[in-house]
């Protein structure tokens, strides 16, 4: 009678370590998932960037990281001297989904901002877009009406956009501002933030508290020059800095 107990009993105990020794162990990642933390790890390393304009468009580089016109500016941007009618395709660098903008007047004319966070860690923004892409287009006609010189985002949901996609053909201002030489000004903003990290500049605690206004973009934008493929990268370090000011100095760019 024992025996006839005791050997299911075996049995059992015998089934519940081979399942517990073996169906709870954690499964070791698909090829599909590896392959997509190594796609998304190189989407956010250096060189991952191509440049949102074609650079032989550009005349000059506005470094981020200088003070431009009294303020310290995190981003940089783009100057197109020679384009007609300020026409330039402005692409998506990197894959990202858009959470945020503003439609605003400033010198009289309607401008475009756009922030953009990629889902590996990076976020980017333009500003300066005058002709934006039906996209962005319709996600700028649902923004607050524009007002007077006041550029405040507000959020924007459903949208993204894949690298290279155009979201903007024409950019910058077609009247000059008052004491400018005459002429289009045909120009827009570019910033990209590495929020994994801060910023080499923000390891000096004066440095974080003289640019405390600019808050989080200060401490984590970087240089994007050095981030763009090497060709590009070279072509657009040769050009002049295009503030007659400030040039090409940056707390960011060494």
């Amino acid at each position: 009678m024992f025996i006839f107990i005791a050997l299911p009993l075996v049995i059992l105990f015998a089934g519940l370590a081979i399942y517990l020794s073996t169906g709870h162990k954690s499964s070791p990642a698909s090829p599909e998932t590896s392959s997509n933390a190594t796609n998304t790890q190189a989407a956010c390393s250096p060189t991952a960037l191509k440049s949102p304009v074609d650079v032989s468009l550009v005349t000059s580089v506005l470094y981020p990281g200088q003070v431009r016109g009294g303020d310290f500016k995190p981003h940089g941007g783009f100057r197109l001297n020679n384009t007609d009618n300020n026409l330039a395709n402005v692409v998506a660098p990197l894959a990202a989904k858009v959470t945020g903008g503003s439609r605003y007047i400033e010198m009289d004319e309607l401008q475009y901002m756009f922030d953009f966070k990629t889902d590996c860690g990076l976020e980017y923004r333009f500003d300066h877009l005058k002709t934006l892409s039906p996209k962005l287009q319709a996600a700028a006609d649902k923004l607050p009406e524009a007002e007077v010189d006041n550029s405040r985002t507000s959020r924007v949901s459903n949208v993204s956009v894949e690298a290279g996609e155009i979201i903007a053909t024409a950019v910058g201002f077609e009247n000059s501002p008052p004491g400018a030489p005459e002429g289009p000004n045909a120009s827009f903003d570019f910033g990209l933030y590495d929020k994994r990290q801060k910023n080499a500049a923000s390891e000096d605690s004066s440095w974080v508290a003289a640019h405390k206004e600019e808050g989080d973009q200060a401490i984590y934008a970087v240089c994007w020059l050095d981030w763009l493929p090497a060709a590009e990268s070279a072509v657009l370090k040769a050009l002049p800095g295009g503030d007659s000011t400030s040039g090409k100095t940056s707390d960011y760019c060494r």
